[in-house]
């Protein structure tokens, strides 16, 4: 049957297909681009990842959809994402920048260790430590932006710690 499928497929392209054949397939759903439902597959496992990990970063954990989310960002910067795939993937909060995506993240652990601990600046020695003591040496070395600046002391971040 698979074979059949893709024989359809090729006729189809070449524009070899006739009409009330293409009519048949289609009324009972048949899909033309095969990569199109390969990328609404992969959109739906990252809808469900979202759903119990609550983001749409999937990391070296899930290689599978880690990799399809790569290759979107590629396929983005390169021009060649279709605005109504670019529209689902801003749906569920797709972060364009895995690099901002990880600061986002931080940023998010850093929010729930205030409201535990009533303060955003964790010891050197707690697990977020060391990502804040990265953030203040960014801020001295000019290198953090005024966005994050923002959101970092609208949490009450300090940038020196005595």
């Amino acid at each position: 049957l698979k074979n059949w499928f893709n024989t359809q497929r090729r006729i189809y392209k070449r524009g070899k297909l006739p009409q009330e054949r293409i009519s048949l397939l289609e009324s009972v759903g048949f899909i033309w681009d095969f990569t199109e439902e390969e990328w609404q597959n992969k959109f739906k496992e990252l809808k469900a990842f979202k759903l119990e990990h609550g983001h749409v970063t999937p990391l070296h954990r899930h290689p599978s959809i880690g990799i399809w989310c790569n290759t979107q960002r590629e396929n983005y910067k390169k021009g060649h994402l279709s605005q109504e795939r670019m529209n689902l993937l801003e749906s569920v909060g797709f972060i364009w920048d895995p690099m901002e995506g990880k600061w986002q993240y931080k940023f998010q652990e850093l929010k729930a260790f205030k409201l535990e601990h009533g303060h955003a600046n964790p010891t050197y020695s707690h697990p977020l430590g060391r990502w804040c003591r990265g953030q203040r040496e960014s801020y001295e070395k000019g290198k953090l932006s005024p966005e994050r600046i923002k959101l970092l002391e609208n949490i009450g971040f300090k940038w020196s710690i005595e």
